[in-house]
């Protein structure tokens, strides 16, 4: 009896070794995954900036961000901007105006899109002061989607 628990005990730490590489290998590629969408859309964030006026000494491009995926849950594309800035930039057209070249940026590097959504959606924007505050969404696949459509039926 004693031998069979043993062996049912070994079988149980191999599974469970194996389970815990199959996470940590996951894990790994979807951090890559995440590198390298954050980069796309801070590049794109930082052009529209740019196209909206804001030269280099008006802003701080060195971009602060968290990861939004980190609350809503792996494989959301959602970044979290916090941009320095040297007066209010918010009123009825930056947004539009914003959405509209980070659209043409995406267009301009051939950026695909998943279901038909726009490739980067300005998912929030507001204004604290000097402090700037945009959260950019990459919608590169079906999670970040689903993410984008939970967020619209809050609002």
């Amino acid at each position: 009896m004693l031998h069979i628990t043993t062996w049912m005990i070994v079988v149980l730490v191999i599974l469970f070794s194996i389970l815990a590489i199959m996470h940590n290998i996951k894990t790994k590629i979807n951090a890559k995954l995440q590198k390298k969408n954050k980069d796309i859309t801070d590049a794109a964030f930082a052009a529209s900036l740019e196209r909206l006026g804001l030269m280099k000494n008006e802003i701080k491009l060195e971009i602060s961000t968290s990861r939004l995926s980190d609350v809503w849950g792996s494989g959301v594309m959602a970044y979290e901007y916090e941009v320095d800035v040297s007066h209010k930039l918010i009123d009825d057209e930056f947004r539009a105006e914003l959405t509209q070249y980070m659209q043409e940026y995406a267009q301009k590097k051939d950026l695909e899109r998943y279901d038909n959504f726009p490739v980067f959606v300005v998912s929030d924007l507001w204004q604290e002061g000097n402090l700037l505050r945009v959260d950019i969404t990459y919608a590169i696949n079906a999670r970040t989607v689903n993410y984008l459509r939970d967020i619209r039926r809050v609002d």
